[in-house]
Parts: structure tokens; C-alpha cells; sequence
């Protein structure tokens, strides 16, 4: 046995631990309970950061493929282009090739070196008046929309 000051601190830690053994249930709910908290609001702030980038992906895509239209105008030397419907319908009627997999200096590729995601209908002037779902791709993303200009 210690005596002293010491030997006070040494009895005095062992008789609490014989006392405490664990965590009682309270404190286990209130962890349990705050983790949950934390993991819903997580969660539910990332929900809404991919509907964002959704967004924002189609609007990027939007404009890509204006800058594509408006370089096939430049390029043929034209004021006009045939307004178009949606891809892949029966009212195509003069379909204007964007996107080429093979391009040359014939047939260049307008768009970058993949395929768009979503369907694009345009006015003769080449402005695009909407964006539709093509095909069975990706629905259009409820922030997207056509931009005035």
C-alpha cells in the first residue's frame, strides 16, 4: 500500500475505475444521435450539389453546341441554316452534322470529340430555341434552359 499524496491519487483513480466500467446508454444515444444529425446533413447538402452539377453540365453542353452551330455557319459562309427538329424524329428535315467521329478537312467536327447528350431544336437564324430530351438519354435537367442572346 502507498501512503503519501500519491498513494490518495492511486486509490483514488482505481476505486473509479471499478465504478465506470463503459459508456453509459445516455451518452451512447446523445453519439448516436448527433452522428445520425451529422450524416443527414451530409447527405442531403451533396443531393444538391449533383442536381447543381447536372445543371450546370447541360448549360455547358447549351453553349458548346451554339459555339458548334454558329463555327458551321462561319464556315459554310452562311446566314442561315434549316431549323431542325429534335434528333432521331420523323420531321428531320435537312439534319445539320455538328458532331463527326471521323473528322476531315472536308467533314470537320464542330463540337468536341463526343456526342451531345441532349437533343437541340434552332431557328434558320442558327439560334437554338430549345433543348429536349434525345432519344433514350438523359432527361433534360430541370435548371437548363435556353438563354437569351
Amino acid at each position: 500500500m502507498q501512503s503519501g499524496l500519491f498513494g490518495y491519487f492511486a486509490r483514488s483513480l482505481q476505486s473509479k475505475r471499478r465504478r465506470q466500467a463503459g459508456f453509459t446508454l445516455i451518452e451512447l444515444l446523445v453519439v448516436v444521435t448527433i452522428l445520425g444529425v451529422l450524416a443527414a446533413i451530409v447527405t442531403l447538402s451533396l443531393v444538391g450539389l449533383t442536381t447543381n452539377a447536372q445543371a450546370k453540365a447541360c448549360e455547358q453542353e447549351y453553349k458548346t453546341v451554339q459555339a458548334g452551330l454558329d463555327a458551321y455557319m462561319a464556315n459554310n459562309n452562311i446566314d442561315s441554316v434549316p431549323a431542325t427538329a429534335v434528333a432521331g424524329t420523323s420531321d428531320m428535315t435537312s439534319p445539320v452534322l455538328l458532331y463527326n467521329s471521323a473528322p476531315s478537312a472536308t467533314a470537320p467536327t464542330y463540337l468536341r470529340n463526343t456526342p451531345t447528350q441532349w437533343a437541340y431544336v434552332w431557328d434558320a437564324t442558327g439560334r437554338i430555341t430549345q433543348i429536349k430530351q434525345a432519344g433514350s438519354g438523359p432527361t433534360v435537367p430541370a435548371g437548363c434552359t435556353v438563354s437569351g442572346g
